[in-house]
C-alpha cells in the first residue's frame, strides 16, 4: 500500500517501538526472554508526491527511555512474571551495564534508500547506537494506515557486550530484535 504524500512525526502516542532480548546460557531457564518498550522517540517520515521511495525516514530514541514492559515466554506476554523489584533491577543494568545513556544518550537511524515492494517497503540506512553507526536493512508493511516491522541488531557489532550474570552461566543473546507499529493518522 502506497504511503500518502506528506510530512509526518511520530511519537509514543502514535504507537510502539519495543526491544525483544532472549535468554541463554546453561541456567537460563531462571531468566526470561523480554519485552522492552521504548517510551521517548520521535520518527521523522517524509513522503513526497513522486511517492515514499524518494522519501526519508529518520527516528530518535531516548536511550534512557527503555522500560521492562514484561516477560516473554514463547513469544507470548507474560503480564505477571515479573516483580517490580526485578523490573527495577533489570532498568537499571540495562543503563549501567548495557546502554550507558549518559554517555551515549540517543539511537539514531536515517534512511538512504527505500524502495517498494509488494505490501510496504524496504529500507537501508544507517542506525548509530552506543557510538557505533552500521548500516542495517529491514522491511516494512505500511496497509492498514499504519507503519509495522521488525529487524535484528547484533549487539557486539555496536560494542555492546550482552549482558551477562551468575559467570556467564545466564546471559542475553547477542541479538535482539526491534519491533514497531505506529499509526500515521
Amino acid at each position: 500500500m502506497s504511503l500518502k504524500a506528506g510530512t509526518y512525526s511520530l511519537n509514543s502516542n502514535s504507537g510502539k517501538v519495543s526491544v525483544y532480548t532472549f535468554k541463554e546460557g546453561l541456567f537460563s531457564k531462571l531468566a526470561h526472554d523480554l519485552l522492552i518498550d521504548v517510551t521517548d522517540f520521535k520518527v521523522d517520515l517524509d513522503v513526497p508526491e513522486a511517492g515514499f521511495s524518494s522519501g526519508s525516514l529518520g527516528l530518535e530514541l531516548q536511550a534512557n527511555s527503555l522500560k521492562v514492559d514484561c516477560a516473554m515466554k514463547d513469544g507470548k506476554r507474560q503480564p505477571d512474571t515479573l516483580k517490580e523489584k526485578d523490573i527495577a533491577d533489570i532498568e537499571a543494568d540495562m543503563a549501567k551495564k548495557v546502554l550507558h545513556p549518559d554517555k551515549y544518550p540517543t539511537i539514531n537511524f536515517r534512511s538512504k534508500a527505500i524502495q517498494e515492494k509488494e505490501g510496504g517497503y524496504h529500507i537501508n540506512g544507517e542506525l548509530s547506537l552506543h557510538g557505533v553507526t552500521k548500516s542495517v536493512d529491514f522491511d516494512i508493511d505500511t496497509s492498514g494506515g499504519s507503519l509495522k516491522g521488525r529487524f535484528t541488531i547484533i549487539q557486539t557489532d555496536y560494542g555492546i557486550k550482552p549482558f551477562k550474570a551468575m559467570m556467564g552461566t545466564l546471559k542475553i543473546k547477542n541479538a535482539i530484535d526491534v519491533g514497531f507499529d505506529l499509526s500515521l493518522s
